[in-house]
């Protein structure tokens, strides 16, 4: 007599590795990204204090912006397709 529930944790043992490998592949991406940025703003070349100003700048606008609601429901035409969210 066939189970009323096939036994699928080989499946979802599988799909938590997959995903388990792919959440390390990129997390190790973004470190590596981080450390040259941080070796890139702690030790500017020739002591340049320019770049270092530049660098500064770009975080305070890019990062810390708040971003209201209704642009990213805008951006995201939540509004014209209310039945596909």
């Amino acid at each position: 007599m066939d189970a009323l529930f096939p036994d699928q944790r080989k499946a979802i043992i599988g799909e938590f590795f997959v995903n388990d490998s792919r959440l390390k592949h990129i997390s190790r991406k973004a470190y590596k990204k981080i450390a040259g940025w941080k070796a890139s703003v702690g030790e500017p070349a020739n002591g340049d204090s320019r770049l270092r100003e530049q660098y500064d700048n770009l975080l305070r606008n890019s990062f810390f912006n708040a971003v209201p609601n209704s642009y990213i429901l805008q951006r995201e035409n939540f509004l014209e397709r209310p039945l596909n969210n």
